[in-house]
């Protein structure tokens, strides 16, 4: 049974270029401790963001406008551009392609999430970065955590989605 887990005073970027998106994880991210939230609607806007914010963890749409995911984790991970190589990220995505999540993969992300999915799958996956109890992820299939993609479209997701304005 996986217990939800607590992540008090993360500091995470959620970038995202969908308002609705951001508050949605922003929701998600709530309940478990996380208030610490700065957001960022492009590539370039994150970029900015991290030149003046340093988070435990970010949150990545992969199909951004300005500068693409592909773009922001090939600077994020060049030592010669950043100082904060090997942040942990979770990409997500509404159509991941085995291409995508192998892209993802050279660029050290090790969770994929499509788009909608449930605040246990997201929960799930930052416990792998942070949580030291691994009881939290007994439920959790050995391959999801090699960033298999999990496919939201469950009454819990749509739940979160109303909860969070999106859906009316």
């Amino acid at each position: 049974m996986f217990k939800t887990p607590v992540f008090p005073n993360l500091p995470v970027l959620v970038v995202d270029d969908s308002p609705f998106a951001r508050k949605i994880v922003r929701s998600m991210l709530e309940p478990v401790g996380i208030r610490q939230v700065v957001e960022a609607g492009d590539g370039s806007d994150a970029l900015q963001r991290l030149a003046k914010f340093k988070p435990a963890l970010i949150i990545l749409d992969w199909n951004l406008p300005v500068l693409g995911a592909k773009g922001v984790l090939d600077v994020l991970r060049d030592p010669s551009a950043s100082s904060e190589t090997d942040v942990p990220v979770i990409v997500m995505s509404a159509s991941p392609t085995r291409r995508l999540i192998n892209e993802a993969g050279e660029r050290n992300v090790r969770h994929v999430l499509k788009k909608p999915f449930a605040p246990k799958a997201l929960w799930q996956r930052i416990a792998t970065f942070f949580d030291e109890d691994p009881t939290n992820l007994s439920d959790f299939a050995p391959q999801a955590l090699l960033g298999t993609v999990y496919k939201g479209d469950d009454a819990e997701t749509r739940r979160w989605m109303r909860r969070a304005d999106v859906l009316h």
